[in-house]
């Protein structure tokens, strides 16, 4: 029989989990749909994304809804886990349909907290035009008149696609849908990445089994996360492509030949949209590492792809994406060197892979957790790729997408908690998300110059030591209850 106190907080928890999920997602659109200078880049307002009457009188409201909108969201995933511990067990199915909800409500909603997604329809108009995106920079193709290319966000100026063939291939048929403007395009974009977000969902709770907390658990760090909603459908990052691919890759790898084979191509479609996705292969190769014929047709699967795909764009492709590595972004711990050192040095690359390779280390010396036969690349995907999100010099809240799949199937740990706090950190460190953008000058400086550019760093770095002392300090994966 159920105690009193577990009964009420069974009560109350479910309660917060569901209502704090709808204020999230429910603020998220009010801020988008609202005004638009704040939290969303310059379309070419051809109507397709509406707009409300009502408009808030300065930025600092809409950043104040998006804080709001954050922090609900985390205090409903939070309760949602912690219900979940206490036997929570809800239908997986109501879960799923409650995220297929807000996914629609932010696919109709226009792009929010970025401006990568201008990068994204520049690229595609390139690409539709005949130019390699890979080559030319924005800065080149604005200075051909195209009316797109007016729109590219100034910051990435001088920055050709950093993105994989198969990005390129989806921003060009988007670009390529009816209507052909700048707001079309994002919109397909959005569509897309929606199917992509429902499509690992399905993969997650079927990899979940059939234990209904598992599958709960899946549902809650995915399906309902605002975080990573914000991140992929809000915000249309070319991540939510990546990660559908990568899930469902990992979804059906296992021992035989042909499902290696099918593994590899959807984990090589995944790399062949942004390359860090890469890292999940190597979590499926070591679970076939002794069947040498499925390590091969894997290897060869995922060959076949990303060999195909950079035959089309070139070795262009490749170098812009490691010479992104040089440029570290704003928010990451790697930046608090400046004042000891003066500058970032140029082996910094090579210092956070070295890093990174270290820290997977120490995560693996624990016993890895994992799915059982057929799926015993959890554990060391898991580790491999928390390793590099937390040393990569490039880093940004969506790069996390790379994680919360795992983290997800995973048992419930203090990762769930460090994991959720770098994520929440990393969004509020980014909201509105065109700081740029603000019209109002005394919020713009304190979002670019003030104390937020050196307190999120900070924050990110002390959780990555937490990351770590909590690693060093457990024995196996089932002492970090």
């Amino acid at each position: 029989m159920m105690d009193p106190k577990t009964s009420r907080v069974l009560r109350v928890l479910p309660i917060l989990t569901i209502t704090g999920f709808c204020v999230s997602i429910a603020f998220m659109a009010l801020a988008g749909l609202c005004r638009f200078p704040a939290t969303v880049p310059p379309l070419d307002g051809d109507g397709l994304f509406p707009r409300l009457r009502w408009t808030p009188d300065s930025d600092l409201w809409v950043t104040g809804i998006l804080w709001t909108a954050m922090i609900s969201g985390v205090i409903s995933l939070t309760a949602g886990l912690l219900a979940v511990r206490q036997g929570w067990r809800p239908r997986p199915g109501r879960l799923v349909a409650v995220g297929s909800l807000a996914i629609a409500v932010l696919v109709i909603a226009p792009p929010m907290g970025t401006t990568d997604t201008m990068d994204y329809v520049v690229y595609g108009r390139m690409a539709a035009l005949g130019y390699n995106p890979h080559v030319m920079t924005p800065r080149q193709f604005r200075a051909q008149g195209d009316p797109v290319g007016a729109l590219a966000p100034e910051p990435w100026q001088d920055i050709p696609s950093v993105y994989g063939p198969l990005a390129t291939a989806t921003e060009w048929a988007a670009s390529e849908m009816p209507g052909g403007s700048a707001t079309s395009t994002v919109f397909w974009l959005k569509i897309w990445n929606a199917l992509a977000f429902l499509a690992a969902a399905l993969a997650l709770d079927r990899l979940a089994g059939p234990d209904r907390s598992r599958r709960v658990r899946v549902h809650l760090l995915w399906t309902l996360n605002p975080l990573m909603l914000w991140a992929l459908i809000g915000g249309a990052h070319v991540d939510g492509l990546a990660v559908g691919f990568a899930v469902a890759g990992l979804a059906v790898a296992g021992p035989a030949i042909l499902r290696s084979g099918l593994a590899g191509l959807l984990l090589g479609a995944a790399a062949a949209v942004k390359a860090p996705y890469l890292l999940l292969g190597a979590g499926a190769a070591w679970a076939v590492r002794r069947a040498p014929r499925s390590l091969l047709a894997l290897g060869v699967g995922a060959t076949t792809i990303l060999v195909a795909g950079y035959a089309v764009i070139g070795t262009a492709g490749i170098t812009a994406t490691t010479r992104r590595s040089e440029s570290p972004s704003w928010n990451t711990p790697w930046q608090l060197l400046i004042p000891l050192i003066g500058r970032l040095p140029s082996w910094l690359s090579l210092a956070s892979l070295v890093l990174a390779v270290a820290v997977a280390a120490l995560l693996l010396r624990t016993r890895p957790y994992d799915l059982g036969k057929g799926a015993a690349w959890l554990g060391t995907a898991l580790a491999i790729c928390t390793a590099w999100v937390v040393t990569t010099p490039v880093y940004y809240p969506w790069y996390e997408a790379l994680v919360f799949p795992l983290v997800a199937l995973y048992p419930a740990t203090r990762l769930d908690w460090i994991q959720l706090a770098r994520a929440l950190v990393a969004t509020l460190g980014c909201l509105p998300g065109v700081a740029f953008r603000l019209g109002d000058p005394w919020l713009r400086s304190a979002m670019m110059h003030g104390p937020l550019p050196y307190l999120v760093p900070v924050a990110l770095l002390i959780l990555v030591l937490a990351l770590v002392g909590e690693a060093a300090l457990r024995r196996t994966a089932r002492d970090v209850l």
